[in-house]
């Protein structure tokens, strides 16, 4: 808040942090309705946050896959191919866990914000499975 209403100082306060400008003479309204707003910027931020690493946590591998050297070895590929830009193909029997892998491999990757895309490879005429995934 300033008495002082210059385009530049409201500039540099919002350059170091602000996140809103006002200027006297004070409109109590404008103010309650300002605080309304940064409250609610904060709910927003943390409850966004919060979904963000529960979805995340969803979808971690370690609880998902047993113990067998197999499943260790699956878990190991897992966190080494996540952080890859490589594009992987998962393949196996129906009921065998890979959207499961699928998941764990997006959300563990940089682009986990970004959208899982699922194929389903078996309703695709193998003329178009090469040009669809690659």
């Amino acid at each position: 808040m300033t008495a002082y209403g210059k385009i530049e100082s409201a500039v540099a306060a919002i350059k170091e942090g602000a996140t809103d400008y006002l200027t006297k003479p004070l409109n109590l309204d404008e103010l309650l309705h300002k605080i309304e707003q940064v409250r609610e910027r904060h709910r927003l931020y943390f409850e966004n946050r919060e979904l963000r690493e529960a979805l995340q946590s969803r979808h971690r591998i370690e609880g998902v896959l047993g113990e067998s050297g197999q499943m260790l070895e699956v878990t190991s590929l897992v966190r080494r191919v996540a952080p890859s830009e490589a594009t992987v193909l998962i393949r196996g029997e129906s009921g065998t866990g890979k959207e499961l892998i699928a998941k764990a491999i997006h959300y563990a990757s940089p682009r986990a914000g970004a959208p899982l895309i699922r194929v389903n490879c078996a309703a695709l005429p193998e003329t178009l499975l090469e040009s669809e995934l690659f």
